[in-house]
């Protein structure tokens, strides 16, 4: 079994791009995925590569905060991105070049910001977009063009990904059980898995960005479980290493 441990939103909030960094600095999370519109993304970027941090996935954003191009297609009456569902299901105006052009200008903020010193290692989406046939299209061709892998969600055939996508220990199962029966479900294979988080730590100003306020305790399950040597006898690793 390998594993990797990934945080979703980093850059949403300074307090959750601290969070990430601490558990990375810590080995309790091994990947992160940047939302590159965000206004904490820079700060992300410098983080990252003051701490060691050498490479990050993009998370691919279509729902909250801004376009990195200004598109109506994309936006409501106030340039914000439509929000979750009505982006993913309801936008009747998402051309393929709307999702394909933002996407690229999102990677290209990242390598600005990084100076060419933050290597992008994979894509994976915010808000669960690959529901949405034309963001899964334009994600696909772009990770395939880059040689990016992707989080296993179903893109197209020939892209590199973990075997296995976790996602039921974020969010509604945050606690040492869930690690346990996941490790325990797989470490007799040959699979990889990706264990998807949204840890961070959570301050005034993040309550006002997110409604998911469980991160810090994501962060110390999480911790107690490297404690305890849950993670002991697996292989973890980043995307960097599939």
């Amino acid at each position: 079994m390998k594993l990797i441990i990934n945080s979703d939103d980093f850059g949403l909030s300074k307090s959750i791009t601290d969070g990430i960094v601490d558990g990375i600095k810590e080995g309790v999370l091994t990947s992160t995925s940047i939302m590159a519109n965000m206004d904490y993304a820079k700060y992300a970027v410098e983080q990252a590569l003051a701490n060691g941090i050498t490479c990050v996935g993009l998370h691919t954003n279509f729902t909250v905060g801004k376009p990195i191009i200004p598109n109506p297609h994309l936006t409501d009456e106030g340039g914000g991105f439509l929000y979750n569902r009505k982006q993913i299901d309801d936008n009747q105006n998402l051309t393929y070049e709307d999702v394909y052009n933002e996407i690229k200008a999102q990677i290209a903020k990242i390598e600005e910001y990084g100076k060419g010193q933050l290597r992008l290692d994979h894509l994976d989406t915010h808000h669960i977009l690959q529901d949405n046939k034309i963001i899964c299209k334009a994600i696909g061709d772009i990770a395939k063009e880059l040689n990016l892998p992707t989080r296993h969600e179903g893109y197209c055939r020939g892209l590199k990904s973990p075997d296995v996508f976790c996602f039921d220990f974020t969010i509604e199962n945050v606690n040492l059980e869930k690690i346990r029966e996941i490790i325990e479900k797989y470490k007799n294979t040959d699979l990889t898995i990706e264990l998807c988080t949204h840890s961070g730590y959570v301050d005034e100003e993040t309550c006002k960005i997110t409604s998911y306020l469980g991160r810090e305790k994501e962060l110390h399950v999480l911790r107690e479980a490297k404690k305890q040597g849950l993670f002991d006898g697996v292989e973890v690793i980043n995307f960097s290493d599939l």
